[in-house]
């Protein structure tokens, strides 16, 4: 028996729960020995190539206890992402507001170009194939969500003394809902599908980001960070924890396929 087969065999030995789908994935660059509970509750092994089984399993073993309350969080907060279908009546949220979408052929008389949202909940798109619709609506929630980043980005640029900043909003995969890049670049960006959340932990995600730029070369999320976080938000954590359960249903572009209405 050699490579991977003998240290799946002495974890196997462990008996461990086959929920977990444990799989052992060697890393050229690990001097230790380590866990990765994935989302949806999967749980890898990371282990050195100088790795030997019975150390593994012996490692794995005593952080069993772990393993569980970690698994068991993941699966509770399994993403279960929002699927739209693009036609007439589908809602949508951004910035707080829940409009409807309704599909046209020309824009109304008097009002500005598609897309179109209205004070009175509704988002006109003119009618098209659903992911060129899809595509249109993200666009838009790109364009609305940049003016209200740059907007309300500025306020912590001023307290925390940002000089230089840029703001950006694009798809960041299904793991980011926003990211501060350090010099050269100094950006802050966040997902589009953030601007689909509720306000507050849009906001959130603002902040979080907004505290790295004040430190650009410090620890991601030390002391001085969290002291900035306390300082603009001091219910940041309850946020936080909260985005973790709403953002496992939001959506993140998901759509069903088929032809648009008529």
């Amino acid at each position: 028996m050699t490579g991977l087969d003998a240290f799946r065999a002495a974890l196997a030995a462990l008996d461990l729960p086959p929920e977990w789908q444990v799989e052992v994935v060697i890393r050229p660059r690990r001097r230790k020995t380590g866990i990765q509970v994935n989302p949806g509750g999967g749980v890898a092994v990371l282990i050195p190539p100088t790795a030997v089984p019975e150390q593994v399993a012996r490692f794995v073993g005593s952080h069993r206890r772990w393993i569980t309350e970690k698994v068991d969080t993941a699966t509770r907060l399994a993403p279960d992402h929002a699927v739209k279908e693009f036609v007439d009546g589908e809602e949508f949220d951004l910035l707080g507001r829940r409009y409807r979408l309704r599909l046209v052929d020309a824009s109304p008389a008097g009002a500005a170009q598609l897309p179109l949202i209205t004070s009175d909940g509704v988002l006109s798109v003119r009618r098209q194939r659903p992911e060129l619709v899809r595509r249109v609506v993200i666009g838009l929630y790109q364009q609305v969500g940049l003016a209200w980043l740059r907007r309300e980005g500025r306020q912590y640029e001023l307290d925390g003394h940002i000089t230089g900043l840029s703001y950006a909003v694009r798809d960041l995969g299904r793991r980011r809902w926003g990211i501060y890049e350090g010099p050269p670049k100094h950006t802050t960006t966040l997902h589009w599908a953030v601007f689909g959340l509720p306000l507050r932990l849009i906001e959130y995600v603002l902040v979080h980001e907004q505290a790295h730029a004040t430190q650009p070369n410090g620890a991601a999320h030390g002391r001085a960070w969290k002291r900035r976080m306390y300082l603009w938000m001091p219910d940041w954590q309850h946020r936080k924890a909260e985005l973790a359960e709403v953002g496992r249903h939001a959506w993140l572009g998901d759509h069903k396929p088929g032809v648009p209405s008529t």
